[in-house]
C-alpha cells in the first residue's frame, strides 16, 4: 500500500510494508508501528474523507486513498469515532461481569450488519484486551474465529469490529447432525491447539456459524497463547465432551444418557471427558474414532466441513439499547 499524501503543505510519500507505515519525502522521514497501540484519526471535508491524524502529524491526501488505507489496516491498528462509521442495531449480549458486551452494528455506508465486541478499558485492562484480539485474530487467519475488520477505541472502550454470525439453536438434532457438528468442533480445536491457544471456554453460546454454515468460535475472554499448562489443553478436550453429553440430554430428555449414546458415542465421550494426552497435536487422531465412520462413509474428508443450516438461528436478548 502506498500513495502520496500531504503534510503542512509539503508533499510525502506514504508507504505500509511488512508491520509498519512509513511516511517520508528527501529530508524528512517517519515510521509507526502497526500496532493496536497506535491511533489513528480520520479526518473529512465535504463529508468525504482527506486524512488522518497520527500522534502529532496531520496527514492529508485523496480520498480514495484515504479509504482504501482504513480497509487496508483494518485490525491492524486503531482507530477513533466508531460513531462516524457505524451505527447501533441492537441486540445485545452483556457479559456476566459486565465487562464486555457484543452488539450489532450497521455501517453507515455500506448498510451492511456486523458484530462489535466493546471492552470496558478500565475493568479489563488494555493489554488484556489487546492481548484478547490479537489471539481472535491469528485464530481467524485460520479460520476459527470471526473476521475481524476494525477496531476502534474511545475513551472508556474498545470496540472490536467483526464479521455477522449466528448462534446454535437451542433444540434437538438428529443423530447425524450432532456428529457432523461434534467433527467440526474438535477439528477446530484441534487446530487452534496447533497454533499455540487454548480457549478454556468452550461451550454452545461460543460456538457460531458463518452465512454459508461454517463453525467459528467465539469468548476468547479466557484464552491463552503463551506459558500454556498440559491441563489447559485437557480442559478444552473435556468441555467438547460436556458439549456432546448436554446434546445427547437433549435428544434423550434424560439425566444421565452415557447408555444411550448410539454408534460408539460412549466410548468417543469417555475418550474426550478423561483425555489424558499432553500433545496439543494428539487430539486430531479422534477424528478418526469410529463413532465418525457414517460421516467416513459419505466421504467427509479431514478438512473443515459446513453444518447444516438448522443448527443456526439469530441472537435475540431482551436487553435495554446502550449508546456507545
Amino acid at each position: 500500500m502506498e500513495f502520496n499524501c500531504i503534510i503542512e503543505r509539503e508533499s510525502f510519500y506514504l508507504n505500509v510494508k511488512d508491520k509498519s507505515l512509513s511516511i517520508s519525502n528527501q529530508s524528512t522521514s517517519y515510521t509507526f508501528d502497526l500496532s493496536l497501540k497506535t491511533i489513528i484519526t480520520w479526518l473529512f471535508r465535504e463529508n468525504e474523507m482527506n486524512g488522518f491524524i497520527l500522534e502529532n502529524l496531520i496527514v492529508e491526501g485523496d480520498s480514495l486513498n484515504m479509504k482504501q488505507l482504513r480497509s487496508y489496516l483494518g485490525g491492524e491498528i486503531t482507530y477513533t469515532g466508531i460513531q462516524i462509521f457505524y451505527s447501533f442495531n441492537g441486540e445485545i449480549n452483556v457479559g456476566k461481569n459486565k465487562a464486555t458486551k457484543v452488539c450489532s452494528l450497521i455501517n453507515r455506508q455500506t448498510k451492511l450488519k456486523f458484530s462489535c465486541k466493546c471492552f470496558k478499558k478500565s475493568v479489563i485492562g488494555i493489554e488484556k484486551i489487546h492481548k484478547e484480539i490479537e489471539i481472535i485474530k491469528k485464530a481467524s487467519q485460520h479460520g476459527l474465529a470471526p473476521k475481524i475488520y476494525e477496531c476502534f477505541s474511545s475513551n472508556n472502550c474498545v470496540y472490536l469490529i467483526m464479521e455477522n454470525l449466528e448462534r446454535i439453536q437451542d433444540q434437538a438434532f438428529m443423530e447425524d447432525d450432532v456428529m457432523l457438528f461434534l467433527y467440526n468442533l474438535i477439528q477446530s480445536i484441534s487446530l487452534l491447539h496447533q497454533l499455540n491457544i487454548v480457549h478454556k471456554s468452550i461451550k454452545k453460546s461460543h460456538i457460531m456459524f458463518t452465512e454459508d454454515n461454517k463453525l467459528k468460535l467465539v469468548g476468547f475472554g479466557k484464552a491463552n497463547n503463551a506459558n500454556i499448562q498440559n491441563n489447559e489443553f485437557r480442559l478444552d478436550i473435556f468441555k467438547i465432551g460436556i458439549i456432546m453429553h448436554k446434546f445427547y440430554q437433549k435428544q434423550n430428555f434424560q439425566d444421565d444418557q452415557f447408555s444411550l449414546i448410539p454408534d460408539e458415542g460412549n466410548s468417543l465421550l469417555e475418550s474426550l471427558l478423561n483425555w489424558k494426552s499432553n500433545s496439543q497435536f494428539q487430539l486430531k487422531e479422534l477424528l478418526c474414532h469410529s463413532y465418525f465412520k457414517l460421516l467416513k462413509t459419505e466421504g467427509i474428508s479431514l478438512q473443515i466441513q459446513c453444518m447444516n443450516p438448522k443448527f443456526k438461528t439469530h441472537i435475540f436478548q431482551d436487553e435495554e439499547q446502550e449508546s456507545f
